[in-house]
């Protein structure tokens, strides 16, 4: 995960207009490849934002989401002994052997993309 806003990413010098970013943006989320909770068509050039990456392992100061193969995610998996389901899935992404708190998995929503279905925890990332 690495946190960006808007105007970061266009400094970036890959796309030439905010349309053209968000349009990306859209896509690759509708694919599952990437992740955020925010609605772009509202966002600021300048608010931070969390952008995932199903490929990059996440930052361990942010652990607010993570993937799981489209084809592996099955939905009783959020339902009957999630931690036993999840939990080598948040693992591998974060690259860690800890345990998140014991209420971790019970507050997860999911988003489906077409590729990978993202994990997160609910409410705003940002004050």
């Amino acid at each position: 995960m690495k946190e960006l806003t808007l105007l970061k990413l266009l400094d970036a010098g890959c796309y030439d207009s905010v349309l053209k970013l968000k349009i990306d943006l859209i896509r690759y989320k509708k694919l599952g490849l990437v992740f955020y909770k925010e609605t772009l068509s509202g966002l600021d050039f300048d608010q931070p934002f969390e952008l995932y990456f199903h490929a990059t392992k996440g930052s361990i100061t942010y652990q607010g989401a993570f993937p799981i193969p489209v084809d592996y995610f099955k939905p009783w998996m959020r339902k009957r002994k999630k931690m036993n389901h999840l939990l080598p899935y948040y693992q591998s992404y974060y690259e860690t052997k800890q345990h998140p708190d014991s209420h971790y998995f019970e507050t997860l929503s999911h988003y489906k993309g077409e590729k990978f279905v993202w994990l997160y925890k609910e409410g705003a990332p940002h004050a």
